[in-house]
């Protein structure tokens, strides 16, 4: 009997103790398990995580006549070395002038990089031009390989990075011997 009356006497002292625990709320955690998002962990905002370049330099290119126009714009805060973008056509067909015209550059500026001295550089957009060869009459899109280099205003710089953009062509303007007739 005392050992039924003991194991009486801890229940109820457990049913004491545990009463309104299942009303009670759950502790909130001391760190939260949710995974932040990309947009907190890479936001302009935040100086400690850098950006991709893919998600700082947006590049992209069309062609008209025998003119090929390209830009790269940018985030606020970042800029591109005019002499580090570059051209190159990686069709058969097709030959890019790999120095862009020099009367079709965006306007830039010229900064002073402790590595590269005087600079000119291009914030918010750089956009030019360069001049098509086209050697084949039936190439209805070329591939373009861009090339160029920028850093982030407070010093961090990217490695140079290449993207391949696909351009149409611009039909094919009829000969001179085609519109007498």
């Amino acid at each position: 009997m005392t050992k039924h009356l003991t194991t009486l006497t801890t229940a109820a002292v457990l049913a004491a103790l545990f009463s309104g625990c299942a009303d009670a709320e759950p502790p909130e955690p001391a760190v939260s398990l949710e995974r932040p998002s990309t947009s907190t962990v890479f936001s302009s905002q935040s100086s400690d995580q850098p950006l991709p370049a893919d998600d700082v330099f947006f590049p992209d290119a069309f062609a008209e006549d025998n003119t090929l126009y390209f830009r790269v714009q940018m985030l606020p805060g970042y800029y591109l070395y005019k002499d580090k973008i570059g051209l190159r056509s990686l069709s058969d067909g097709v030959d890019v002038d790999g120095e862009p015209l020099d009367d079709k550059w965006s306007v830039s500026e010229t900064i002073v990089d402790e590595w590269f001295g005087e600079q000119a550089v291009f914030y918010i957009e750089a956009s030019g031009a360069a001049r098509l060869a086209q050697q084949e009459t039936d190439v209805r899109s070329v591939d373009i390989e861009l090339t160029y280099q920028g850093c982030k205003e407070d010093g961090l710089c990217y490695l140079p990075v290449s993207k391949v953009l696909s351009v149409e062509m611009p039909a094919q303007l009829e000969s001179a011997a085609d519109q007498t007739e």
